[in-house]
């Protein structure tokens, strides 16, 4: 087999050279290398894309929506944690940065949906206070989180007016 064809293995290099740089903290560092996130595959609840950019949704649901439009939802014995946030914030980086071409998905042309039947005070609470997030409630149910990198919204299924996620 020829050099060139064989795959280099650069994680165990760089984290042995990350361990020797700080080897003088080891013993309060712990070092994993090629750390596995899930078990399961990643997967995105729903994903809507919009094909034209010109068609104005009426319905409460995506009138939000631009071209990439990435949807949580969470049964209605669940809830939506300051942790689900962070995680489909990161489902939406992952969407964009496997894209077949460099930067072919723009970020401002991405939103994200957070459903749930229950109202997420922590995670509203830590947006507004953490985050300096402005949250704006669109209309019952309904509410924006505006001043992040990504347009979001969530719905909270119990308080939406008959009809209004349709």
């Amino acid at each position: 087999m020829d050099l060139a064809d064989e795959k280099v293995k650069w994680h165990p290099a760089f984290a042995a050279a990350v361990q020797l740089e700080l080897k003088e903290y080891r013993k309060y560092l712990e070092f994993i290398t090629e750390y596995q996130l899930t078990d399961e595959p990643l997967r995105i609840d729903v994903l809507v894309i919009k094909k034209l950019r010109e068609i104005r949704i009426d319905k409460s649901l995506g009138r939000i929506f631009k071209k990439y439009n990435i949807l949580e939802y969470k049964s209605p014995t669940d809830y939506i944690s300051i942790d689900d946030y962070y995680k489909i914030k990161a489902y939406a980086y992952l969407y964009k940065a496997l894209s077949r071409e460099t930067d072919k998905i723009n970020i401002n042309e991405m939103t994200i949906t957070l459903t749930s039947s229950r109202y997420p005070g922590k995670l509203l609470d830590y947006l507004k206070n953490e985050i300096k997030a402005d949250i704006e409630k669109a209309g019952s149910g309904i509410y924006y989180i505006k001043d992040t990198d990504i347009d979001t919204q969530i719905l909270v299924s119990k308080q939406l007016d008959d009809g209004e996620a349709g």
